[in-house]
């Protein structure tokens, strides 16, 4: 083959097959929720699939004739998911471990699930799992022919460099808010110039699975924004309030309510009391009128209607998602962002607290629990950092003079409460304000100078409480552990259930492959594996600082593979550094990491924060990116040490849910142990290949 052509079909299926990762593990944490909780499994799906599709590359010709079927069967299933009853499926109590569409609203289970439940929910999870494995070795099967083609490291680059395109796709996708069927339509077309000698029967799956897919959607029509699969309902019904129900990825998200005086005053009392909540509760509660409002989390528009109701003249409302705050603006009947009072900006709300120099009277955490991830079941998501000892101090300092803050939450667990209330009294120093609804488990604390306690709460269902608290002291979450929804520090039992099982049946397809331990290069292996933990901590770090929108993430991901561009172009010229000099500076940056905190940052500005954290976090992944490629330039088969090195980073996914337990922090130290194992079989294995492979000096 033409090197020019092989070059550039790497580069496209590669492209290929990283946008298809993305959409998959995006499309499928929508359509079946279990996946939203266990997030990490369709990214281990892929890395395997990856792995074993590099280990088949000799056998390309037949497998990637397979991958049309294959696709067809998983986007069925994906696009069925609701019809075949498996959109929410469960093996543990859902109330226990926060599985919003399942212990809760519409969907709501209230007890443990049976045997049944249980082996329907881990069959669901066990077969999608190789299904999506089976489909990605197919279509990297074809990858790894086309990269055992080049010199290896050309060939590496060229594949990072599809991958990055496929990132950015996907990122353009994403904003301009395309459904599913235009990511496989994409991908699809893509796709065809390899099947061009077998056209009728991939073009017959094609153009089957997109086909379906529109149809599917058509039923149940829903608008993709850059986080979620977004619905709108009809929820009016006779003698109560109009609701109009918006519905993320299934679970009931926010009741889009007219709570006007002028409106709710044609209902009976009761109802109102139903229907009030806590929206106004702030206001009536504050012995001084609070003009300014910061409202983080501002969905639909409740709580800005609310502000406005109670003489607010300046609501600013940051909401992360624009196709929410959009239909906001469409829907609700107050038209709350019409007003020339609100102002709304679409930004996560922890950057935006470290951006504004604004002071308010009043700071309110709306229900911002996360829908892609309400779970004690989820490993690290950025929501979380929005309830820790850090937020709350950044929005106290927020604060005008005698202002207050106001937090929302579903009060499930005693232990929930507790967190908050100790959280904000640890912040404010003053002993929080308690109420919660008599008709539902939402509650509301207060804290700060304006709130008395013997001011009126108006009509509605909620009353002082004391807070049924738990007779152990619960920790706190703070930047360094933020899971919000985990009792305590640990790694629950029945989050490795499944994980387990996993792990075990994935030595059935490698055994088929006939992988043995001595061919696995172990040194490439505990690369990947450390390698994905340092990325999840500089993506998670450098989110944190910058905020965890879309956009954010994306750059972050983008820059990664930049960055391992650039040590692949540079290693060349520095082919002079021996492995001992990069390895002294992989350990001392990531110790450096460690060490370091990235709230000394703060008091720069954005440009000097900017530069400095990204250097930081950027100089581990670069000399980590060095050494793969001073390795990499020098192996004999590309394919079967990129497979080593995938099955590590499934690995890594396993060990990213240390963190947990650890904290984000020690995800640096785990790498490092990782990186020191790479080390170890990499100076073993040049002992004892000195004498014929003398470019591997340290």
């Amino acid at each position: 083959m033409n090197s020019g052509k092989n070059s550039w079909e790497l580069m496209l299926i590669s492209f290929i097959a990283l946008f298809l990762e993305l959409a998959i593990i995006r499309w499928l944490s929508a359509e079946i929720r279990i996946f939203a909780y266990f997030k990490n499994l369709p990214l281990m799906a892929a890395y395997l699939g990856f792995g074993i599709g590099f280990l088949l590359h000799e056998q390309s010709d037949r497998w990637f004739q397979w991958f049309p079927r294959f696709v067809y069967y998983l986007v069925l299933i994906i696009g069925a998911a609701a019809g075949l009853g498996i959109t929410h499926v469960i093996f543990v109590d859902p109330r226990k471990y926060f599985l919003l569409g399942l212990g809760f609203g519409d969907h709501a289970v209230q007890s443990i699930p049976s045997l049944v439940q249980t082996i329907k929910a881990l069959l669901v999870i066990v077969s999608l799992f190789f299904l999506v494995m089976v489909t990605f070795a197919a279509l990297t099967s074809k990858v790894g022919a086309l990269l055992n083609k080049e010199r290896p490291l050309t060939g590496y680059s060229i594949n990072v460099a599809g991958s990055l395109l496929g990132i950015l796709a996907f990122s353009l996708v994403s904003y301009l808010q395309c459904p599913p069927a235009v990511w496989l339509a994409l991908v699809f077309c893509s796709l065809f110039y390899f099947y061009w000698n077998h056209k009728k029967p991939a073009l017959l799956y094609f153009v089957a699975s997109v086909v379906f897919v529109i149809f599917a959607a058509a039923q149940n029509p829903a608008i993709w924004s850059p986080y979620y699969r977004v619905s709108v309902v009809n929820a009016s019904s006779p003698g109560s309030p109009h609701e109009t129900q918006l519905y993320v990825n299934y679970d009931g998200f926010q009741a889009i309510q007219d709570l006007s005086q002028e409106h709710m005053g044609r209902f009976p009392e009761a109802v109102q009391r139903a229907y009030n909540r806590h929206y106004n509760i702030p206001y009536l509660l504050s012995k001084r009128k609070i003009e300014s409002v910061l409202i983080l989390g501002g969905g639909a528009g409740n709580d800005a209607a609310a502000a406005l109701r109670n003489g607010a003249s300046r609501v600013d409302v940051v909401e992360i998602d624009p196709v929410i705050a959009r239909l906001g603006g469409q829907l609700h009947p107050e038209r709350p962002y019409s007003s020339i009072k609100v102002n709304l900006y679409i930004d996560d709300a922890r950057s935006f607290l470290q951006k504004t120099a604004r002071k308010y009277d009043l700071v309110v955490f709306a229900t911002l629990d996360s829908h892609a991830a309400f779970s004690s079941l989820s490993s690290l998501r950025l929501d979380n950092f929005v309830f820790t000892r850090e937020s709350i101090h950044s929005a106290k300092s927020k604060l005008n003079p005698g202002g207050g803050i106001a937090i929302n939450f579903f009060a499930i667990k005693p232990w929930l409460s507790q967190r908050h209330f100790n959280t904000l009294r640890g912040e404010m120093g003053v002993t929080p304000l308690a109420y919660s609804s008599l008709s539902n488990e939402e509650a509301i604390f207060l804290a700060g100078e304006c709130f008395d306690p013997r001011r009126s709460l108006g009509v509605t269902d909620y009353q002082p409480t004391t807070p049924d608290f738990t007779s152990w002291e619960v920790e706190s979450t703070s930047d360094e552990w933020p899971f919000l929804f985990l009792e305590k520090r640990e790694i629950p039992f029945h989050y490795l259930l499944p994980l387990f099982i996993i792990f075990a049946l994935a030595f059935i397809p490698l055994r088929k492959c006939q992988l043995k331990a001595r061919d696995v290069n172990w040194h490439l292996f505990f690369m990947g594996a450390a390698f994905l933990l340092v990325e999840t901590k500089a993506v998670t770090t450098l989110a944190l600082i910058f905020g965890s929108t879309w956009m954010v993430n994306s750059i972050v991901i983008g820059a990664i593979l930049i960055t391992i561009l650039l040590a692949n172009l540079l290693i060349g010229w520095l082919s002079f550094l021996g492995f001992t000099f990069l390895y002294s500076g992989l350990f001392a940056t990531l110790i450096f990491n460690f060490f370091f905190s990235f709230d000394t940052l703060n008091h720069f500005d954005w440009n000097v924060r900017l530069l400095g954290s990204s250097a930081i976090i950027a100089m581990p992944i670069f000399f980590a990116a060095l050494i793969f490629a001073k390795s990499f330039a020098a192996v004999e088969s590309p394919t079967a040490a990129l497979a080593s090195n995938l099955f590590g980073g499934l690995v890594g996914g396993l060990l990213e849910y240390l963190d947990m337990w650890t904290g984000l922090r020690w995800l640096n130290i785990v790498a490092l142990f990782l990186y020191f194992m790479s080390m170890v079989f990499l100076f073993v294995k040049m002992r004892l290949t000195y004498l014929t492979r003398p470019e591997l000096e340290a």
